[in-house]
């Protein structure tokens, strides 16, 4: 599932509602599990938008008065991948071993909530300031499919998560066409996001963590394209 955020933007009364599409930096977090971390360094994403790539997203939502709009968005991704266990070969036929396979799940969820000040221009330009409270976590699990071999040698599954918060300060500006249109642009004037992982290979041992933390000044560009009605 693509990302999904409901954000404020009509800009008059008689439009109080909008639906629009953004690009932004990528705010989902990955970590994968594994059932053998001998010797792993735990190291938390960096949540600096520099090292992540873009994503599409979509926006909708309204004003509370022609000033103010609040804002609320997120998205959330699936993804399981089925194991097998292991299937022996037979040497003298040329028949090849397989090895097992074990059952993945990832997922991943992100949100934002804030709220933004229009400023008023008497124009098609509208400025606004704003603020956003963020957060993203991940999580992935691994689990063999037992057969005889394999129980002795891997007696529990394993998981990984990861997860971020944090906050900012944006600025932006929309420009509002005749018919409605919405063209705009926003960035952090300044952000702050605290970000940790931490990895188990067994339930009942000390999970493997690591913490990393970000501040940014004008940072985090992000382009919207929408429509009030």
């Amino acid at each position: 599932m693509s990302l999904l955020a409901f954000a404020g933007s009509a800009v008059a009364q008689d439009k109080p509602l909008y639906l629009g599409v953004t690009v932004g930096y990528n705010s989902f977090l990955n970590a994968d599990a594994s059932l053998s971390y001998s010797g792993f360094a735990a190291e938390a994403e960096s949540p600096n938008w520099t090292d992540k790539g873009a994503v599409l997203g979509f926006e909708a939502g309204a004003y509370l008065s022609p000033e103010m709009r609040l804002l609320l968005g997120g998205g959330f991704n699936r993804t399981y991948k089925p194991g097998h266990t292991a299937t022996p070969g037979v040497p003298d036929a040329m028949i090849p071993s397989y090895g097992e396979t074990p059952d993945r799940i990832n997922m991943n969820y992100s949100a934002f909530i804030g709220g933004d000040f229009c400023i008023n221009m008497g124009s098609s330009a509208k400025p606004f300031v704003g603020l956003r409270g963020r957060g993203s976590y991940g999580r992935s699990e691994v689990k063999y499919k037992f057969d005889a071999a394999s129980e002795i040698e891997h007696s529990s599954k394993a998981f990984a998560e990861t997860w971020n918060i944090g906050g900012a300060v944006v600025f932006g500006a929309d420009y509002v066409f005749n018919g409605g249109l919405i063209i705009g642009c926003q960035f952090d004037l300044f952000s702050y996001t605290y970000a940790a992982v931490q990895y188990k290979e067994q339930p009942g041992i000390k999970p493997n963590v690591g913490q990393c933390s970000s501040i940014g000044f004008i940072a985090s560009p992000t382009l919207r394209v929408g429509f009030n009605f």
